[in-house]
């Protein structure tokens, strides 16, 4: 019997840091779930899963984890790069 790939589940995966992560995982034997705004369902692979997510809503943390158990399995490893940004109205000061 075939040993099981490693799962990782890399959470925003931007094009810099998210996709070294990815990359790095991938390149030890992992299977990758990558959960992100700006990823594409359509360019997944057999070796990594893309889901378009948007964690301010609370449905797409656990459709992102569901899926990837779904497709590969429990991940051994969750990688949280995503980013949270709250602009805030300031006053200028005269």
């Amino acid at each position: 019997m075939a040993a099981k790939s490693p799962v990782a589940l890399i959470i925003g995966a931007g094009p810099n840091i998210g996709q070294s992560v990815i990359r790095k995982f991938a390149s030890k034997g992992y299977k990758v779930g990558v959960a992100a705004r700006s990823v594409k369902e359509a360019d997944s692979t057999d070796s990594q899963l893309n889901i378009p997510s948007d964690f301010s809503k609370t449905e797409d943390v656990i459709n992102a984890f569901d899926r990837v158990k779904k497709a590969f399995g429990i991940p051994s490893v969750v990688v949280y790069n995503g980013e949270s940004a709250s602009l805030r109205a300031t006053r200028a000061i005269i």
